[in-house]
């Protein structure tokens, strides 16, 4: 997309159709997006967050998040942000809820929010529950970092919905490292959920440690914690492991032993443990040259 279609998607905010100017809020998120950027977008977006149409209020809304999630930010959001919470439809609480969390990403946050968030947990919209998981996952970590309190947290967890607890597992992942290594009490944290009594909880905590460890973020003082894993009862949580301590080998640590340790696995009773685990195997050898053990 040209700067110059963008230009356009900004002159259009200020259009008297409420379709032209939902459609230009949605694509200049969708440019967004894709890193470009243009901070008098965001100047124009932030009054249209109360215009009286719901597709308006809706993309405005992603778009500012959007936004957020890059760096680009106004204070003056918040507030309507905030409103938007009690909006009719559950599509731009949903949108408002995301773009919230961004905020918080950046230090912006109200605990004034909280109750709200934690009312979606349960609401009909599965998108909402799982941008509210997410939300106040952010919100959580905050908390744990700044009080060292994981009351939040147990709330989040209390509920059964497993797209809360993937939204949770997701926040936790964004705001985790400290340059090289975990933050102390997020670690602390991360190693009560990895035995935690949920199987949903241990199996995406476990997910997480692997999706960082692929982006090369590794913390060795996770690893006794994540090889308990390996003898789980639930399979999803054994692949979960094998997964997460594959990326760990794949980055160098314990290489040599955790190969050792993996090749146990591709004998599992269960298929995709099995399969998780030749296919990592497999993936090491190719990578480091290592022959099978």
């Amino acid at each position: 997309m040209k700067g110059q279609d963008l230009e356009k998607q900004i002159r259009l905010l200020a259009d008297s159709d409420r379709l032209l100017r939902s459609r230009a809020a949605f694509n200049i998120g969708r440019y967004a997006l894709q890193g470009q950027l243009d901070r008098r977008a965001l100047k124009l977006l932030i009054p249209m967050l109360q215009d009286e149409d719901r597709e308006v209020r809706m993309n405005s809304a992603f778009a500012v998040g959007e936004y957020a999630s890059r760096g680009i930010f106004d204070e003056s959001a918040l507030k309507p942000l905030i409103k938007l919470l009690r909006d009719w439809s559950s599509k731009v609480r949903c949108r408002a809820t995301t773009a919230l969390g961004e905020y918080a990403k950046l230090g912006f946050y109200s605990r004034g929010i909280i109750k709200t968030l934690l009312r979606f947990l349960t609401d009909d919209d599965k998108e909402l529950r799982a941008n509210a998981g997410w939300t106040l996952g952010i919100y959580a970590v905050k908390e744990i970092l700044e009080k060292n309190d994981s009351e939040l947290m147990e709330k989040i967890l209390e509920t059964r919905d497993s797209n809360v607890k993937v939204g949770l597992s997701i926040a936790l992942a964004e705001n985790i490292w400290d340059g090289a290594q975990m933050k102390e009490q997020v670690l602390e944290r991360f190693i009560e959920l990895l035995s935690h009594k949920d199987p949903q909880i241990r199996e995406g905590i476990a997910f997480v440690i692997g999706e960082n460890a692929e982006e090369k973020q590794v913390d060795e003082r996770i690893l006794k914690p994540l090889l308990n894993l390996l003898n789980d009862p639930d399979p999803h949580v054994r692949a979960n492991a094998v997964f997460a301590l594959g990326a760990y080998a794949h980055r160098g640590v314990k290489t040599n032993y955790l190969i050792q340790k993996l090749s146990g696995f591709t004998e599992d009773p269960d298929e995709d443990v099995k399969e998780t685990a030749k296919n990592i195997l497999q993936r090491l050898e190719l990578k480091r040259g290592f022959a099978k053990p």
